[in-house]
This record gives structure tokens, C-alpha cells and sequence, in this order.
């Protein structure tokens, strides 16, 4: 089997609707630790979050995390040093990539308000660039009739992809699609008809994911996207707009087939929802069997447990312990964190938090996905509501960390909490 993966430079925001975001951030404390690096930071130079932040920490914490990572483990993001200011200042800074290039760029360093010192580092502009160019995406064994890799081929490369998020510490999302009306379709029009469809279908997953994932198709009108570095969050913002997009195209004319085509979609995201790629497609499958219940023509995420309740205080790794804030809640795939200085959207951060029961404290890598800044109430004498940022889990420090996420969640909910039904946490 001859699919090639795509090259190691990173991978474009989806913020941005799939273009390059080249206006990364980064985190750093006094001692020019690295505290977060966001999307940006990860397309610009290449390094994924997991094997910059956090790194000179005590043993057995973000130490442990990066053993994982072999050679790229412990890279120099930049050379010299960065003067936090006492508000913000603007500096060149060169910036080392991954693959070999170098950036000199404008940047502003803004100090962030909490505990110990830390700042927040922006890329305004790319001066001068050195090093090789990035390369292509190249793909081999397509189907015939739509022109995206077919079933093979596709277990092939997310089984690639699983790996290679395993050892780098990158998320992978995978939806299922299924087109909800092609039968009808094939018995009223015909099969060519039905394979006009299912064409057309091609080309709007392959104008979608341009820059962000990898259509597939798996048998018959069974559709499957790989989005290498998505967590849940990407791939639902993902599913509903090809969902949209689907639903009001015109596949024929009106007085052919006056009524609509749509797809029906799940989804579910490695490490969050499953550790291998059997269980990621299974997960998914599930997902998808749930929009097809649930009536058709809708996007569902696989929900392993609702979140719990809990209150313990979460740290950054870095070169001394500096409190983020406190957890509000916790579920498998993120935790809300309330703090009084959220960070940006995007962020990955290497954090860890004590949890009742384990000893000792639980290490994560998590992408900051949910926002909430503080605010006045409306005489502008109190702040409402609690401020905080909600926080999914990219990769976990060890198998260990994430066996007692789960046992905590476990005996929590099979004691004294009952969680409602409700939206999904993250």
C-alpha cells in the first residue's frame, strides 16, 4: 500500500477556516520556559505543543511527558533571551524550526496578570526566513469512482496517523459520513445518478479539507475524514459545516429531485475517545449510528461520560509551580479550569492537578478550546459570572494519569453523583 503521509511542518488553525495562521503565540515564564504554544506556533515552526512545553521541570512530571518524544524531545524554540516587560514591549526574536529553517521575527511580549512572572509572546511578522521549503501531500491508492482513497488505503494511513499522534502528542479526529437518501435516489434516478451523488459528495469533502484533513471513501455511500491534529471541538465545528454544506447544495434540478440530499455524520477523537485505531473507528461508528437515530441529517460527537463536579487546584509545568486556577469540573477528554486570567483559544499547555483518591498529581497536555472572561455586572460593582477557560486533553503524561482520570470519574459517578443528560462537555 503506497500512501505517503503529508509532511511534519505542522498543521494549518482551523480557526482561521484552513489557512496558515502565521501570527502564533507562546507562553513562557522568567526563566524563558516555555508554558504554551498555540496552532499558530505549531504550523509556523513545525514543533508540536508536547515537545515544547513544560520542559525542565522536576522529574516524573512534564519531564515525563517528554521522554516520550525521542529525539525531538527537548528543542531550543528560540535563541537568546526574552525580557518579560511590566506591560508589553516589542522585540526581533529568532525562532528555530523543526525542520532545520530559521525565522527572525517581530514579536510583542505582553506580562500576563497572575502569580510569578510569565508573558505572553505574539508573532506579528516573519522578517527574514532561512532553510528548506515545506513539502507536498502526495496520495495513491484512490477510488475510481470519486477520486479519494479507498478503503485500503485509508486504514493504512490512519493507522500512520495514530501512531505518529502517539508519539508526538498531536490529537487525530476522525468523522464517519453516511449519505442519507442515496437509495432513494438510486431506485427514482438510477445508479449513475446514485454515482453522480456520491462524486459530487467527493468534491465537497475535498474543497472542505483542503488544508485540514484527508477525505476517504469507505464502501458504497460510506465517507471518512482524517483530520490529523483535531481534537473534538475541530472535528465537530468540521461535521457541521460539511453537514450545511450538503444540505443546501442542489444536487439536480428541481424537477428531477425536488427534495434534498444530506449526510448524516459522527465523530470521535484520539487520545480522548480511544487509544487505537480499531476503537477511534468504532467510536465513531457509534457516533454515527446515534445521528442516524436520532433522525438523519446530523452531526454527533461520541460522549463516553458527562463531566463531574470538582474543585482542586491545576499548575503549569515549568521551572517553578505557578497556579492557573481551579478545576470547576472534569471529564475524560477536558477539564474546566476557573481563572481570573484565561488564556487564549488555541493554547496548549502542559498542566498538572491532584485528584481525592491518587497520589500524587496528574499530568496533561490540554488545548484551551472554551474561553470565559471575567465580567461586571450591569451597576458595575461585581464581577459575573465565575471566569475560567475549559481546557481538552491532547495527550496525557502516561497511561498511569489517564487510569486515574478514569477510576476518579468512575467512582464518582457510581457513588454519590448522577449526572442529567445534557450537551456534551467539551
Amino acid at each position: 500500500m503506497g500512501v505517503t503521509l503529508r509532511n511534519e511542518i505542522g498543521h494549518p488553525s482551523r480557526s482561521t477556516g484552513g489557512r496558515w495562521n502565521r501570527n502564533g503565540s507562546f507562553i513562557i515564564d522568567g526563566k524563558g520556559m516555555v508554558l504554551g504554544f498555540d496552532e499558530g506556533m505549531e504550523a509556523l515552526t513545525g514543533w508540536n505543543a508536547a515537545t515544547v512545553v513544560g520542559h525542565g521541570h522536576r522529574a516524573g512530571a512534564a519531564g515525563r511527558i517528554s521522554e516520550q518524544r525521542g529525539a525531538d524531545a527537548r528543542p531550543q524554540l528560540f535563541a537568546g533571551t526574552v525580557e518579560i516587560p511590566k506591560e508589553q514591549a516589542t522585540t526581533l526574536l529568532r525562532i528555530h524550526c523543526r525542520d532545520g529553517r530559521s525565522l527572525d521575527v517581530e514579536a510583542t511580549v505582553r506580562r500576563l496578570a497572575g502569580q510569578g512572572q510569565r508573558a505572553q509572546v505574539t508573532i506579528q511578522r516573519v522578517v527574514a526566513r532561512s532553510g528548506p521549503n515545506e513539502g507536498e501531500i502526495s496520495r495513491e491508492e484512490i477510488d475510481p469512482l470519486t477520486g479519494l482513497l479507498h478503503a485500503d488505503a485509508f486504514s493504512v494511513l490512519l493507522e500512520k496517523e495514530v501512531e505518529h499522534a502517539g508519539i508526538t502528542a498531536n490529537p487525530v479526529a476522525l468523522i464517519l459520513a453516511d449519505v442519507d437518501q442515496l437509495r432513494n435516489v438510486n431506485d427514482k434516478l438510477g445508479y449513475e445518478e446514485g454515482n453522480t451523488v456520491l462524486r459530487k459528495i467527493a468534491d465537497i469533502l475535498r474543497a472542505a479539507t483542503e488544508d485540514d484533513g484527508i477525505p476517504g471513501r469507505l464502501e458504497n455511500d460510506d465517507f471518512a475524514i482524517l483530520l490529523p491534529g483535531a481534537g473534538r471541538g475541530d472535528s465537530r465545528q468540521m461535521a457541521a459545516a460539511l453537514r450545511s454544506t450538503v444540505e443546501r447544495y442542489r444536487f439536480f434540478p428541481r424537477n428531477i429531485w425536488p427534495g434534498k440530499i444530506t449526510l448524516s455524520l459522527g465523530s470521535a477523537s484520539f487520545p480522548a475517545d480511544a487509544l487505537n485505531p480499531q476503537a477511534l473507528i468504532g467510536r465513531a461508528r457509534e457516533a454515527l449510528d446515534e445521528a442516524r437515530a436520532l433522525g438523519r441529517n446530523r452531526v454527533w460527537c461520541y460522549l463516553r461520560r458527562p463531566r463531574v463536579p470538582v474543585q482542586v487546584p491545576v499548575y503549569f509545568e515549568g521551572s517553578e509551580s505557578l497556579l492557573v486556577g481551579y478545576t470547576r469540573d472534569l471529564s475524560p477528554s477536558g477539564v474546566f479550569v476557573q481563572t481570573s486570567a484565561p488564556i487564549d483559544i488555541g493554547m496548549r499547555c502542559a498542566v498538572n492537578f491532584p485528584l481525592p483518591g491518587h497520589q500524587g498529581n496528574v499530568h496533561v497536555i490540554g488545548k484551551v478550546v472554551r474561553s470565559v472572561p471575567p465580567e461586571l455586572s450591569p451597576d458595575y460593582t461585581a464581577v459575573i459570572p465565575i471566569p475560567g477557560m475549559g481546557m481538552e486533553f491532547e495527550q496525557f503524561g502516561g497511561p498511569e494519569d489517564q487510569l486515574a482520570i478514569d477510576t476518579f470519574l468512575h467512582e464518582r459517578e457510581t457513588t454519590s453523583y448522577r449526572p442529567e443528560s445534557g450537551p456534551l462537555s467539551f
